[in-house]
Parts: structure tokens; sequence; C-alpha cells
């Protein structure tokens, strides 16, 4: 797919020139591109020293549910919790004997051509080579992100759907012609792609929605018409439409899930004060004295997950699938009367779990048994006795030599979060200067921030939330960070010039 985008001509926004760009007489592409190929090199061998380190696999809770998705029916089942995309995936890619080495195999690759992907969109725009290097190491080298790669977990291709639904539509207005527009069959052809690629990543990971407003305003700026602008609406709404038919069919549900409720319960839990709040008799239970909150974590994992009021009201694990729609109803009725009730204590919560993604040394509730931690042992990790016993019977994940290795890399080596709050802040400046490629800046730093924005609202806090914006952060705040750069730099030219 990106040999298809790399061949489509250029079309508009000029950038800062590449002091020495690559010609034909440069000699092969990567002795060229060497720097590039030293960061690829890197990450491919810390890469290859966790699968050694951790065979076949890592593996969270959830981990658990989309293998036994996975490989439930003929196919693939249909989950309660998250979408199918991603249990659908492991089917396809632990054929033909379910390995899930193969599976983590394709993750690492995933990750390397999301950066590999920076990298090309940063030299389309024309910024030196060493800074588009620089920025695909926020991916490829990225402790976190490797780590992340080695768990069961949607968070990857998640990543690399989004940032190819951004670049299709932004890679002609990078780097090109400042006069030249695209022909109407691009944009038409382009927005639909994006579209289609924006509902691929919904149905590996819910939150995908946030990010369509932002796709909408960009076509309207960019003055696409409202032929690409319906096509990209038809892409992306009708396989969600269909997809939340299919599960209100099965659990009387309407959406991309059949348990909304309890994420916005757990959201809305943490601060919920049920003082002169009308609730259902059913929804009664989950009131907590401001004493019984302080008893335990606020966060909505533990709400979620932990032997919160919910837990102990349904019995989520045992309920029958004739009780996840009422239960799913009386937790969404809670939530929506609590955020009436105290709208600023929710947008407080939202608002502060959004800047702890910027935030230096921020770690979320039970961190150390995360996505993004490696554990000393295999006994450490999370385990499903019975779906490993029927789904995945000869697998034994271990851990070997390497793994001392990569967990004090994965220590020290990870996303600057300082490095992409300035990126934002760079996009932000940049847009309101109105600097030449300030709508392309637009649509990937306002992805990346509506992402992280959106899952602070409905998830909270934790580093695997972070990294699908990183992409998106550093192709948008790189440019950003150039034209301000070569804006600053004009009037000085000029002064010498007179």
């Amino acid at each position: 797919m990106w040999r298809a985008i790399a061949a489509t001509q250029p079309l508009t926004h000029s950038m800062p020139s590449d002091p020495r760009p690559a010609t034909a007489t440069d000699g092969p592409w990567l002795r060229s591109h060497w720097p590039l190929g030293l960061v690829v090199l890197a990450g491919a061998v810390v890469r290859v020293l966790t699968m050694l380190g951790y065979p076949p696999a890592l593996l969270f809770p959830d981990s658990w549910g989309y293998i036994a998705t996975a490989y439930s029916g003929a196919f693939a089942g249909l989950p309660t919790v998250h979408p199918v995309g991603y249990p659908v995936l492991i089917r396809l890619l632990t054929l033909p004997d379910r390995s899930l080495a193969e599976l983590v195999a394709f993750q690492h690759l995933a990750g390397i051509g999301v950066g590999v992907a920076i990298y090309l969109a940063l030299i389309r725009a024309r910024l030196p080579r060493w800074a588009a290097a620089a920025a695909a190491a926020l991916v490829l080298l990225d402790g976190y992100a490797i780590t992340l790669e080695q768990y069961v977990m949607s968070d990857t291709f998640f990543t690399l759907l989004m940032l190819a639904a951004a670049l299709v539509l932004v890679w002609p207005f990078i780097g090109a012609a400042p006069r030249a527009t695209p022909t109407p069959r691009s944009l038409l052809a382009r927005g639909f792609v994006s579209g289609l690629l924006v509902a691929l990543a919904t149905l590996v990971r819910e939150v995908s929605p946030f990010t369509i407003p932002v796709f909408l305003v960009y076509l309207v700026w960019v003055r696409a018409g409202w032929r690409p602008l319906a096509a990209f609406l038809v892409a992306a709404a009708i396989p969600l439409l269909c997809y939340s038919a299919l599960i209100d069919h099965r659990f009387h549900v309407f959406g991309l899930t059949a348990t909304p409720g309890w994420t916005l319960y757990g959201r809305v839990a943490g601060f919920a004060d049920c003082n002169g709040v009308k609730l259902e008799p059913a929804a009664r239970g989950l009131c907590e004295t401001s004493a019984q909150r302080a008893s335990h974590p606020r966060t909505p994992d533990w709400y979620i997950w932990g032997p919160s009021p919910a837990q102990r009201l349904f019995h989520p694990a045992t309920q029958p699938v004739s009780k996840v729609a009422p239960t799913n109803q009386v937790l969404e009725s809670f939530s929506r009367a609590i955020i009436r009730q105290e709208p600023l204590d929710f947008l407080s919560a939202t608002v502060g779990d959004f800047l702890r993604y910027f935030t230096p040394d921020a770690t979320p509730y039970n961190d150390a048994v995360s996505a993004t931690t490696l554990p000393k042992s295999a006994g450490a990790e999370a385990s499903s006795p019975a779906t490993q016993r029927r789904d995945l019977p000869g697998v034994h994940p271990s851990v070997r030599a390497p793994a001392g290795f990569v967990r004090a890399y994965r220590g020290v080596i990870h996303v600057p979060r300082p490095v992409l709050a300035l990126l934002a802040l760079a996009a932000v400046l940049a847009v309101c200067l109105r600097v030449p490629a300030r709508r392309e800046v637009f649509l990937l730093v306002g992805s990346a921030l509506v992402i992280l924005l959106g899952t602070a609202a409905s998830g909270g806090f934790a580093l695997r939330y972070l990294l699908p914006a990183v992409p998106l952060l550093a192709i948008g705040g790189s440019l950003a960070v150039a034209q301000l750069s070569a804006g600053a730099r004009r009037p000085r030219r000029a002064r010498r010039a007179r």
C-alpha cells in the first residue's frame, strides 16, 4: 500500500528543502538514507531479542478474551467487551497451527512499518534526513512500543491503520508544488479509502470514531468537495453501522461493543456523588460514600475490573447473555445521571488524565502488570487456564536469557513525553500562525489529540493508550516545527539581502 501511495504525483504545499536532496547519482537508496537504516537495524535487533526473551508472546488479561473470541465458532466469535477486528487478525495471522510467535512477529513488522512510514512522509515533506530519522526513532526505538508489540494486544495494528488513514489523505499535499491541486477522482478515491481504514481501525479498537470530525474538517478545509466528503462518510459509517446492528441482534445493545455502559461507569464512579441524583432502583447499589471511595483506588480500571460495586452487583464474568443488555442499561443510565449532575467533575477527570499522557514519569494504576511492562518470570503474566486448555494447549510462555537486557532497555529507552508535548504545542502554534502545511498538521496532530482525549474521557490513563498517537504527533509535529523554523529564518534572510 505504501508503494502505491508513494507513486502518487505530489500536489500542494512546499516545505523547507533538504540541504542535500537525493538524486539518481547518490547511489543506492539505503546508502542515501543511512540514518534510517541505522535506526531500523537497532530497532529490529531489540525486537528480535524481545521475541527470544519472551516466547512465544506476552499475555495481558485482555489477551485471553481476544484469543477465546478468535478461536470460537467456524471463524471467530462475537465478543461483548471488544470489537471483533483483532480476534479476526489473530485467527488469520496464526494459521495454520495457532502460533502466537507468528502473530507477534507480524506485530513487530507492523511497528517497523509505522516507523518507516514516518520517515518517508517527512522525507517527502523535504525535511532533512536526520530529522526524519529522529522522528521515526520515536517509534522504532521506543521500549514501550516494542514491549506492546510482543503482547497479544490490538494496539499495534490500530496504530498502523490510523496512521494509514491519515497518510492516504495528506500524502498529495505534503512536499509538493504550491499551486497544484489534486484531481477530483484522486480525492474521491482517497476519501473512500481513508474512511474505510478508519472503520477497520474502529473494529480493532473502538476509539477511532473520535477522529471522524477531524477528518471531515480537513476535507472541508482543503475544499475537497462533497463527493470525497460523502465517500469518506459512507466508507466509515456503513461497516460500523452493520457491525453495530450485528451486536444489537446478538446482545440487544446497539454499539461497537455490548458493554459501553461499563466503560462510562468506570470513568464516572470515582467522583460520583448520588446525593440529589434521580436514579433507577437497580442503580442505587452503585452509589458509594466518600469514605468508601477513599478506601480503594478511584481509577476507571479498578471500577471496571476490580471488586467494585458494579462487579459485586452484576457478576459480569458469570452472567448469561440475556443479562448483558439490562446490566449495560443500568450502568449507562447511572453514568449519564452522574455526568449531568457533576459535569465539571467529569471534565476535570478527563482533562487530568489527558494531561498525564504528556507528564514525565506519570504511571497508571497497576502499571506493574500493564501491557507496556515486561515480567521477570512467566508466572507473573496473566493466565486463563480454561482458555489455554481449550484453544492453546501446547502454548507455554517462558522468560529466557535476553529478557534481562530487554527489561533494562525498556526502562531507559522509551517515548519522551515532554517531546510529544512540545510537538503538540508546535502544531497548535503552526495552525494559529497559518503556516503553509497547517491543514495537514491539523489532521495529523488533531487526530492524535482527540484519540488521547477520547481515551481519557472513556478509558482513563494507560501508557499503551498513548502509543497509537505517537506516529501522528511525530509527523504532524515535525512538519509544524520545520515550517515554524523556516518562517523564523525568512525575515533574517530578507534583512541580510537588503
